[in-house]
């Protein structure tokens, strides 16, 4: 009875195909100075302007469930969000990024300026250097996201550990909305 039951489950999984492939990447990496990079990135069949749209427009933004977003788009500039109803620009529940540089549609460096409550450890995350690049992969664009500058300790663990799962997160809700939105 028993081996009926492995071969029906196998059978099963045969016809239905397996998971599919977790389509986020890691390539983090540690520094010569000992610093760590946490790098992740996503191959999305859509087009830049709505993978740039979704982190440096404030309706982009807005798409993917963030009920405030301002954005001062220029070197020196900023980009605030707010995640609960009841944010306010300049407020304690929003997070807002320095704007150190960009290239419309290719390149964002940013450098948090503050942090809701939430991430463990927030003070370090200004300390932390974020780039955004987007690169044209045939009919595809590579969205990667590396944060730069974490240090070794147990505080930096914990901050490297929650944006890993926030920026997979972010990663994959972009993809699906860019693959499946209309043009």
């Amino acid at each position: 009875m028993t081996y009926a039951k492995l071969i029906l489950a196998a059978s099963v999984t045969a016809l239905m195909g397996a998971a599919p492939a977790d389509p986020v990447r890691d390539t983090s990496f540690k520094e010569a100075s000992g610093e760590r990079v946490l790098q992740q990135y996503v191959d999305i069949a859509g087009t830049p302007k709505c993978v740039w749209d979704s982190f440096a427009d404030e309706a982009g933004i807005k798409a993917h469930g963030v009920k405030l977003a301002h954005v001062d788009l220029r070197n020196g500039g900023v980009i605030e969000e707010g995640f609960s109803e009841t944010a306010k620009l300049g407020g304690n529940e929003t997070i807002r990024h320095h704007i150190i540089a960009y290239l419309p549609e290719r390149l964002l460096v940013l450098q948090n300026e503050a942090t809701p409550p939430g991430p463990p450890h927030a003070e370090l995350y200004r300390t932390i250097v974020q780039v955004i690049t987007l690169e044209p992969r045939g009919k595809k664009i590579r969205f990667t996201i590396s944060h730069t500058g974490y240090g070794a300790s147990a505080d930096y663990d914990q901050l490297y550990a929650f944006f890993h799962n926030i920026n997979d997160g972010f990663l994959k809700s972009v993809k699906t909305y860019c693959e499946t939105k209309q043009p």
